[in-house]
């Protein structure tokens, strides 16, 4: 089941929502991104928040058209979006897409590709996605799908990795991935599917479109 997220970050464009949307099967809104729900019509399911960023005519819209209000106390150990994707995995979903994930406030970036980690330890593929990138988070065997030619990083996240990857332009074998230095910025894909194999914690994967 795949389940779309679209929370109050910088703002996803009508197509690329629009492409996400078509085959997702539940959508969630997180509090700011109310603006967005309304301004494309977007109806969701549910939407999360303690609405501190949202306008009160937006929640008020989205609620009359059926959704689902979550409503959540500021004071509170997990972020909205924390929130909304313990949902979608309670609901069943083993795709999840974030969009409105970056761009903004840093903190909660950081905290949002976190949430890329919790879903692939139950069991789910997710994904953040914006106008330029796409990122996972990956361990033990992964896949790259893309385009030949197309960049893709791969970054350590929860310490040091050790990558080996066939279909990449530059070549990693054993390669150590250290947590304080950039040496996975702008590898190439030079054949598709690129082949990984990633131990000792999770890589970021960023593909950049």
């Amino acid at each position: 089941m795949k389940c779309l997220i679209i929370t109050a970050g910088a703002q996803p464009s009508g197509e690329l929502i629009a492409a996400h949307r078509q085959d997702a099967d539940m959508v969630i809104g997180v509090d700011g991104a109310a603006r967005t729900l309304v301004r494309h019509a977007l109806r969701p399911h549910m939407l999360v928040g303690d609405f501190d960023s949202a306008d009160r005519a937006d929640v008020e819209k989205i609620e009359a058209a059926g959704a689902k209000l979550v409503r959540l106390s500021p004071e509170k150990n997990e972020t909205d979006t924390e929130v909304a994707v313990n949902l979608a995995l309670e609901a069943g979903a083993d795709d999840i897409v974030i969009l409105g994930a970056l761009g903004l406030r840093l903190d909660h970036a950081l905290g949002n590709l976190a949430m890329l980690i919790k879903a692939h330890r139950h069991g789910a593929r997710c994904r953040i996605i914006d106008e330029l990138h796409e990122i996972t988070a990956a361990h033990g065997e992964y896949e790259i799908h893309g385009r030949t030619g197309q960049t893709v990083s791969l970054l350590p996240m929860a310490g040091d990795v050790t990558v080996t990857a066939a279909g990449l332009v530059y070549p990693l074998d054993g390669l150590v991935l250290r947590s304080d230095a950039a040496r996975g910025i702008s590898n190439i894909i030079a054949e598709t599917p690129a082949r990984l194999l990633i131990s000792g914690g999770y890589a970021l994967i960023i593909k950049i479109s």
